[in-house]
Parts: structure tokens; sequence; C-alpha cells
């Protein structure tokens, strides 16, 4: 049944392309999204489409960064003009800190957690979870750490990243020995596939990604960290190194010139195998950031 929804799913993605485009040549102006003053590509249209037919079907779509497409252009936002959210306090370590930890979609979970399709507002065995294990390890390396876990995505979805991207401009311009933001997220995959794992020093860990923008001035800068820490990850830890994915939308990487949206693990991933990838690469930072001073 499911199988037969999902065609059907297709289909009205190709059909609501060509009508689309037929309407964009016929009078390119009325492609407007009212509600938020951008424009409307066909692909934009055909995945809205999708979205909608998506979570009754019980299908979880592959990128959950495609699902959402940041603002381009974001000046002076202040949280009050957003959603609501629930805002905490972050955790800080003691003396200046020198990394900045977010969570763009913080609801974000892991198995065992499988309620609220893989979203849950407990910290426990969420991104902000792992999150908690990224700082401990920077901080075991004399590193000050700054984890937020403010709930951008929360009850809202729709501009998550706008509200995200307040919270770090905030953050550093009150932190500003900050070197490095990280804005943590999870990947997520198809309904019964199982999450790839790999074996690191007897220990199973969750695969990982680096998603770098192309579309920002800092595209050079954070790409080249991004490929440091991968030479570190090679040499200490047998080529466990992260995956390079290059997209054109800002997701807020103008705001640092070593900006890093990280993926850590799957929806199907269990959370003490991201844990442990959290640990390593807490590791392949702090040796970097040492580097660097």
């Amino acid at each position: 049944m499911k199988r037969l929804l999902g065609k059907s799913a297709v289909i009205i993605y190709i059909l609501s392309t060509v009508c689309f485009c037929m309407a964009y040549v016929n009078n390119p102006n009325k492609t407007e999204d009212t509600s938020s003053g951008r424009n409307v590509s066909a692909t934009d249209l055909g995945v809205m489409c999708i979205n909608a037919s998506y979570p009754s079907m019980g299908i979880e779509l592959a990128d959950s960064r495609d699902n959402e497409i940041p603002q381009e252009e974001i000046t002076d936002l202040k949280k009050d003009e957003s959603a609501e959210i629930d805002n905490q306090q972050p955790d800080v370590s003691s003396g200046e800190p020198e990394v900045l930890i977010v969570h763009t979609h913080a609801t974000e979970s892991y198995l065992p957690q499988s309620g609220g399709n893989f979203h849950s507002k407990d910290e426990e065995n969420t991104v902000r979870d792992v999150g908690n294990v990224l700082a401990q390890t920077l901080e075991k390396q004399g590193i000050a750490v700054v984890h937020d876990k403010t709930l951008h995505d929360y009850p809202s979805y729709n501009n998550s990243y706008g509200r995200s991207y307040a919270t770090t401009q905030e953050l550093l311009e009150k932190y500003p020995s900050v070197k490095c933001v990280i804005d943590l997220h999870r990947d997520a995959i198809a309904a019964e596939t199982p999450a790839a794992t790999v074996s690191v020093g007897g220990r199973t860990c969750a695969k990982y990604s680096y998603v770098v923008s192309t579309g920002t001035v800092t595209y050079q800068s954070n790409l080249n960290f991004v490929k440091t820490l991968n030479e570190i990850a090679k040499s200490r830890y047998n080529g466990f190194t992260g995956k390079v994915i290059e997209r054109s939308y800002k997701y807020n990487q103008d705001l640092s010139s070593q900006y890093i949206l990280l993926e850590i693990g799957y929806n199907r991933n269990q959370i003490e195998d991201c844990r442990n990838t959290a640990d390593i690469i807490g590791n392949v930072l702090g040796e970097a950031l040492k580097n660097q001073r």
C-alpha cells in the first residue's frame, strides 16, 4: 500500500511541476510565495506536494535539510519577530569559549526514541544529547564551549533557520572569543532501512557528514576548515572522515568563517553509536583548534 501511495506522490510531483512550468512561462510574475515573500520554483512546488503527502503515509524524507529552504537574506532578525520558542540558557564552560554548538532542528532524535516521527522535546536521545558528548570531549582538551539547546524547530518547524540565526548571532556577540560554530543535526532515511555504522577502534560509530554552503562569502574558509578536520580524522582514526556535501542554500554559514553544519548519523542509528562519533569528532576538532593557537 505504501509503495502505491509513494508512486502516487511521485506522479503528483511530476504533474504539478509540469503545470507549474507552463504557468510560469505564461506569467512568471505570479510565482511569489506570499507567505514568505520569496519566489517559488517548480522544484519547490513539487517538494511541497511530496512533503504534504508523505507524513500521512509514514514515509520519512531522506534529507531533512531539503525540507526547509532557508531565507536567502536574513538581516536583524529578532526572536520576538518569529514564532514563539522555548528559550533556554545555554550551557557555558568556564573560560573564554572557542566553540559554539547550536541546533537548528533541536528535536531531531535517534533510536530508541522513535516517537513523534523521530522528534522529541526531551533532551535524551536527541541531537542535543549528542551535542553534550561533543562539548564534554572538547572541554576535556581545555576548549571552552557554549552549547545552546533552544528548540528552534518547536512549536513550528517553519523558519527554524531564521530563529537559529538570531540565536547564533546573539551568542556570537556575547562571546566574541568563539572561533567555530557547529550546527549539529542528524540525517534521515526511509522506514525499515538500516542505518550504516563503522567500527572505529573497537567502537561502533554512526557515519557523519558536513554540509557546506556555496552561497556565502565564507564558503572557501568553511570548506577549508572541513578539509582540515577530515585530514586529521583520516590520520588519527583510520580514514573515518565525514562526507562533504555542498549546497547553494546559506544555512546561516555567513555568520562565521569556521561554520560547520554537522550531521551525525541517521534517525535509525542507535544513540550510543552517535555519541561515539561525537566523541571522535570532538577530539578531531580539538586538535584542529589547538593547532590554530
